[in-house]
């Protein structure tokens, strides 16, 4: 059974392919606000390559996100933002356990599903993959506070 950190899981990496194929946007594109058009700018950039083969391995689709929020501006021109993704699975150990660090800015761990989904995953029993990163870059032309 794999791991991630402390997490158990199972996942059905083929399910899940097929269900980021029924969808042609992530949460982000189709909000449309400043935060989440400026992730969809910094995505690249803030992900670090070890999250990307993750999201490969799950079958996750990486621009296809739940959702992304935008925590709070740091600094300025640096924000914090929080998201998600879904896969198809379950979740054979689960608990507080401590976040896995990606990066020094970048953590991800699972939980139960509670937040929304991509339409879908809506079917499936599904684990959530949560992700927090507090050096978002505002890469947006327009001024932060527009």
């Amino acid at each position: 059974m794999p791991t991630f950190g402390e997490w158990r899981y199972s996942v059905d990496r083929d399910a899940t392919i097929a269900a980021y194929r029924g969808v042609s946007e992530g949460g982000s594109q189709r909000c449309g606000c400043a935060g989440c058009r400026n992730f969809l700018l910094a995505r690249a950039k803030i992900f670090p390559p070890d999250f990307f083969a993750l999201l490969n391995q799950l079958g996750i689709d990486p621009g296809k996100d739940g959702e992304v929020h935008e925590n709070v501006e740091l600094s300025p021109g640096l924000h914090d933002y929080g998201g998600w993704f879904h896969f198809v699975g379950s979740l054979e150990e689960t608990g507080d356990f401590t976040p896995i660090h990606f990066s020094e800015n970048f953590t991800v761990w699972m939980c139960e599903a509670s937040a929304p989904r991509l339409a879908p995953l809506e079917k499936h029993a599904v684990v959530q993959l949560e992700f927090h990163c507090d050096a978002v870059p505002w890469l947006l032309s327009e001024s932060e506070f527009d």
